[in-house]
């Protein structure tokens, strides 16, 4: 049993290794298998990686207005993931358009969120889901590993906390980055996800809170989740449909 425990840990440094050794490239550009724009089209996503000791940066360019449109009617995101205390924590920023280059006083230069983080991303950076058949955005061979390889990562982080500044500057924000009143925080207590939304564990992926209901609703209805191996009982998909629907 012990030797089985070594080598999964060392199977699982391997990957991560792996998962490194693609940040700081060029970007991917795709198609979202999950977002749709106001025109029921595809939302593009270009993301790119830039891993180091203490910290993680993750930046995307996204777009809801086609694949070849002007920079300006991209909005440019950041997620910066620090490492130096546990469990890890996030930072959001909503840059003006530009390139996908991490500077260190990109922070400074952070404007109005266009919309709330907290109702996608309640554990730090997301899966990445790729629609792979687009014509305009295809991923050849590399970028599909290195899609799975951010994956990984992202995945091997386990409990991610959004920095506590967030608190504190949601109260001159316009659009907060999570939303505070008793029914948005109101957590999902459905006995399958807590398998993994959690707050503890490896690869714990925080508690679920009904402000990311529409997240929720989108996975389950496309069946990325839950993921495989788990299902929902019928019990446990009234459960569900109730906490969506506020019941």
């Amino acid at each position: 049993m012990q030797q089985k425990i070594y080598t999964s840990i060392i199977a699982l440094i391997l990957l991560i290794a792996v998962a490194s050794s693609f940040g700081n490239s060029s970007s991917v550009i795709f198609a979202s298998a999950e977002s749709k724009n106001a025109e029921l089209q595809p939302v593009y996503n270009e993301i790119r990686f830039f891993p180091g000791w203490d910290k993680d940066v993750w930046m995307m360019n996204q777009s809801h207005y086609g694949r070849f449109v002007e920079s300006s009617k991209w909005d440019r995101l950041a997620i910066v993931v620090d490492k130096t205390v546990k469990p890890f924590t996030a930072k959001f920023y909503q840059l003006a358009d530009g390139p996908l280059v991490w500077e260190e006083d990109l922070p400074l230069k952070k404007i109005e969120f266009s919309v709330s983080c907290m109702i996608c991303h309640n554990n730090g950076p997301r899966a990445l889901r790729a629609l792979n058949a687009d014509d305009k955005a295809p991923l050849n061979l590399q970028d599909k590993i290195r899609v799975a390889a951010w994956n990984l990562r992202i995945k091997t982080y386990g409990r991610i906390q959004y920095d506590p500044s967030h608190d504190v500057e949601d109260q001159k924000m316009k659009i907060p980055f999570r939303h505070k009143t008793p029914e948005a925080v109101q957590e999902l207590k459905v006995a399958t996800c807590l398998h993994c939304h959690n707050e503890t564990g490896f690869f714990a992926r925080g508690l679920l809170q009904r402000q990311q209901m529409a997240t929720i609703e989108s996975l389950v209805s496309r069946g990325e989740m839950p993921p495989l191996g788990f299902t929902l009982s019928d019990k446990e998909k009234q459960e569900l449909q109730d906490f969506i629907r506020g019941f």
